[in-house]
């Protein structure tokens, strides 16, 4: 289903990253509140870590709306931005790349309108409900869309991974969360005490090759990823064709 209605951008422009930040500044900032607005004159949501990461977005392809976002995040001076908060159990090994998956979300049209127990991802291992909204899909028949989107992007970051040979992810996130994750094989390994950042959050480890070799990937989520600069090779060529 997933590659039926959704694609995978690589954010490889200035402008693709823009993109991934403005859709940020909606999520964190206008719809959740987890961040101060004021403070994004521009209506981009960033931090110091995103010039030492790389960005997805999710687009729908009727819409053309990007409904979801992801980086992943290389260690900077040894350090991942999660042990800014907490610490590890396992230090990481020097010779293994490893990266943080953050700033996963989705636009709240994606995410369930009554119990948004997951924010800003409205994932709670409950019955799917049903959501609506200007400019976007209607799901009323496409249960766990939002999950979808997720195993898409995840997907797409394990493909990158491995062509850059990174042998970890890491990610901060709550244990329902986690378990959530795990349920479809991707095991999250629990690598250090529990701390205080949005809420009661938890350091995870994923093994990528475990992603790799998930049984998900079999029917659905082939096409990996796109790059955002293809999108002006799609703009370009109904003028070429014209000339």
């Amino acid at each position: 289903m997933f590659d039926d209605y959704f694609d995978v951008y690589l954010a490889d422009t200035a402008e693709g990253r823009e993109e991934h930040f403005k859709l940020r500044y909606q999520v964190y900032c206008e719809e959740m509140g987890f961040e101060d607005k004021n403070n994004f004159s521009s209506e981009q949501e960033k931090d110091r870590w995103d010039d030492n990461a790389v960005h997805f977005l999710v687009r729908h392809k009727e819409t053309k709306q990007w409904v979801g976002a992801m980086r992943m995040v290389f260690k900077q001076d040894g350090a991942l931005p999660l042990q800014e908060h907490c610490s590890l159990n396992t230090p990481h090994e020097s010779n293994n790349i490893d990266i943080e998956i953050s700033r996963l979300c989705l636009v709240k049209e994606i995410r369930r309108r009554k119990t948004d127990e997951e924010p800003p991802l409205g994932l709670n291992g409950k019955a799917d409900m049903p959501a609506q909204g200007k400019n976007v899909i209607d799901f009323y028949n496409r249960r766990k869309i939002n999950q979808s989107l997720i195993w898409g992007l995840f997907r797409a970051a394990s493909i990158y991974s491995e062509e850059k040979n990174i042998d970890n992810w890491y990610f901060l996130s709550t244990k329902a969360l986690a378990r959530i994750i795990s349920r479809v094989g991707a095991k999250m390994s629990l690598v250090g005490n529990g701390c205080h950042y949005r809420g009661e959050r938890y350091p995870f480890k994923i093994d990528l090759n475990e992603v790799l070799s998930n049984d998900i990937w079999t029917n659905d989520f082939k096409k990996g990823y796109r790059l955002f600069s293809e999108l002006d090779d799609e703009v370009a060529l109904p003028q070429e064709q014209a000339a």
